[in-house]
């Protein structure tokens, strides 16, 4: 039986950068990062994979945020799972 798992870590980025009036542009002015790592993090279409604790810490210090507000923690519900299972998707772990 294939088990689907959604990813359960989302990145609120995108959300962050909109309510405060800031491109991916000024993002990297304001934290060093340079311009195309803040346009792939800003993009929502895009899994935002690995960071280090460096880039998350420019990231907060420039925005003045903690780090849960960029990163939810989204636990396994079943019924996702067991619609994925309805689905025949492939057991695939983020």
């Amino acid at each position: 039986m294939s088990v689907y798992y959604d990813p359960v870590i989302r990145f609120h980025l995108a959300a962050l950068l909109k309510r405060k009036g800031w491109t991916p542009y000024r993002l990297s002015r304001e934290t060093g990062l340079t311009v195309p790592t803040t346009y792939r993090l800003a993009d929502p279409d895009i899994a935002f994979g690995r960071f280090t604790a460096d880039t998350l810490d420019r990231l907060c210090a420039a925005l003045g945020v903690q780090p849960g507000e960029l990163l939810e923690w989204v636990p396994e519900q079943p019924a996702r799972v067991a619609r994925a299972r309805r689905a025949g998707k492939p057991a695939t772990r983020a």
